[in-house]
């Protein structure tokens, strides 16, 4: 057994300051070489050098035109990026008083960011939008000092955002092109949108001035010295973290030959290895030889030549180099590589090659032809994917997506009225299963009524209010039969990025790359672990039969030769 942990690398100086948090960082440095003119032995770069790195993006100032024309390259780090935490730069509204502002006019700077979506829809138009529609806020709020100040601007905003509404309706844009040049306010989402659209709007500005100006809470900074609540359950669970092994644990016998970077180009054809400016060069030894290790053990479970690692040095990979957020590690489609971050990068290996797998199938499949970078998960391969491989992966995607999980529908307080009368027949299913909510709807969806997705949700309120009638306990929850599998239903409940069919694609990928490796007595931790026992995985039987689905697909694609033969990636 062969145990490697990045803290090794580090004096004791360092674990004791580190627990106190200071941010000085002491090594120890093995003796280091200056052949060549370099100065670290392990942490350089070689071969190709991969652009976009932190390093180059950091010379950049943030925000401008050139630095969010960087971080597209990479739609998954733009996406991190791009966010209305990243943008107010932590922006607390009662450092507003020290600002001259008033205590109810802060409140009501507070309200209106609330409303702000937290990141745009996923698209690098609105990314670019969003970016100038927080700053332009950020700045006319900036003056809102008073209630009179704050109203002013606000009515300003609607103007200019029912001419962001226009902007949509290309008869009054040919009329008057100048209403293009408000349609980036629309980029800040549904909520700001009723506060000055749709019917609800008057009532919903109102309430806005009447909690900012005219409550109780808004006085005397009040608002700014309250405790904050419990976070909300779904919110909890959307923050799920990759456990980082704080030990990198192998068991396998499989010789990596790697020593040094250079040799993760010569034994796997990476394009170009890079590390970042703060990549110490006991870091960098820990990260290569960990590397080295996970892909030859990833190249052997999968039994495919090392070079194919690379596809055939197609990819970079990086360490500590482009890292952002609390991502451990990311794939960049634009330049074609991975980055593991320095402390954060292990057991992200197995991740990030699926990542990098599934968009360069998709590639490959247009001959590398086309302009858009995207996954094969998701999206139709093009003709020069064989059929039977693509017939493999439509069938894999189909079972990582479909099954007979429940969906958590949270009983709503008040409970609302019924909406629909159902027959007696189904409300008899309720007394037959004593009052139990959830026996009753499992027991329902094998009857004989037929009902549509949004019947599930009203049956349910229709069975809270059987229960309040009858004198029984209403649950605050329950749970209805869908066609999706629990893997995909979790995923949609901890939002957007995670159910990505690309993002299912890859969590699915390792899940099935531990279930491997365990199955052969073999142990990577740097690779792939923490599938099995929590976070976004597939669990139970769901487990089997995608893990039974990749194996079929896998041998479609190994019998093809595609990964066999570099001629194929040239």
């Amino acid at each position: 057994m062969q145990q490697i942990s990045l803290f090794d690398y580090f004096s004791q100086d360092y674990l004791r300051s580190s627990t106190e948090k200071t941010p000085s960082l002491t090594l120890v440095q093995p003796p280091t070489s200056h052949v060549g003119g370099r100065s670290k032995e392990y942490a350089y770069d070689c071969g190709e050098e991969l652009q976009g790195a932190k390093k180059h993006l950091s010379a950049l100032v943030k925000f401008s035109g050139e630095w969010q024309k960087v971080i597209e390259q990479d739609p998954a780090q733009a996406y991190q990026l791009v966010s209305k935490n990243e943008l107010l730069d932590n922006f607390k509204a009662e450092n507003l008083k020290e600002l001259g502002f008033t205590s109810e006019a802060a409140y009501g700077v507070k309200l209106l960011w609330s409303m702000v979506s937290q990141r745009p829809a996923d698209d690098i138009n609105q990314r670019r939008y969003f970016i100038q529609a927080v700053e332009e806020l950020q700045l006319r709020l900036s003056k809102a000092t008073t209630e009179q100040l704050f109203k002013n601007t606000i009515d300003q905003f609607k103007r200019e955002f029912w001419k962001a509404v226009y902007s949509t309706n290309l008869r009054k844009v040919e009329i008057d092109p100048e209403l293009m040049n408000y349609r980036f306010w629309l980029s800040l989402g549904k909520r700001i949108r009723l506060l000055f659209i749709g019917k609800t709007a008057a009532k919903n500005y109102e309430k806005l001035l009447n909690k900012a100006f005219s409550s109780e809470e808004s006085k005397e900074w009040n608002w700014a010295n309250r405790e904050k609540g419990n976070k909300d359950a779904s919110k909890t669970k959307n923050q799920w973290q990759r456990k980082v092994p704080e030990e990198v644990v192998r068991l396998s016998n499989e010789p990596s030959g790697v020593r040094k970077p250079e040799d993760l180009i010569e034994e796997y054809g990476f394009r170009g290895i890079q590390f970042g400016n703060w990549m110490e060069d006991a870091a960098g030894r820990y990260h290569v030889l960990s590397s080295g290790n996970a892909w030859a053990d990833l190249a052997a479970i999968l039994q495919i030549p090392r070079k194919s690692i690379s596809l055939y040095g197609k990819l970079g990979l990086a360490f500590g180099a482009r890292g952002s957020g609390n991502a451990s590690a990311h794939f960049e489609p634009k330049e074609n590589l991975m980055n593991l971050t320095k402390f954060r990068g292990g057991g992200s290996q197995c991740h990030e090659w699926a990542h990098a797998l599934d968009f360069n199938l998709y590639s490959y499949s247009h001959d590398y032809m086309n302009g858009k970078q995207t996954a094969l998960s998701g999206n139709q391969p093009g003709k020069f994917l064989p059929e039977n491989i693509s017939y493999a992966f439509a069938n894999l995607m189909n079972t990582i997506k479909e099954g007979k999980g429940l969906m958590r529908f949270v009983v709503p307080n008040p409970l609302p009225v019924n909406k629909t009368n159902y027959v007696q027949g189904i409300k008899d299913y309720l007394v037959r299963n004593n009052y139990d909510i959830n026996k009753t709807m499992l027991d329902l969806n094998s009857s004989r009524y037929r009902l549509h997705s949004k019947d599930w949700k009203e049956i349910g309120i229709m069975y809270c209010n059987m229960l309040v009638q009858e004198g029984r306990e209403v649950p605050t929850e329950y749970f209805v039969p869908t066609n999706y599998s629990s893997f995909y239903l979790d995923a949609c409940e901890r939002g957007a990025y995670w159910k990505r069919d690309h993002e299912l694609f890859a969590r699915a990928f390792e899940s099935w790359i531990e279930d491997e490796l365990e199955e052969r007595g073999i142990t990577d931790s740097y690779l792939v672990t923490g599938t099995r026992y929590e976070g976004p995985y597939p669990m139970n039987d769901e487990r089997k039969s995608i893990n039974d689905a990749f194996r079929k697909w896998w041998k479609v694609l190994s019998d093809s030769e595609i990964l066999h033969n570099k001629e194929f990636w040239n």
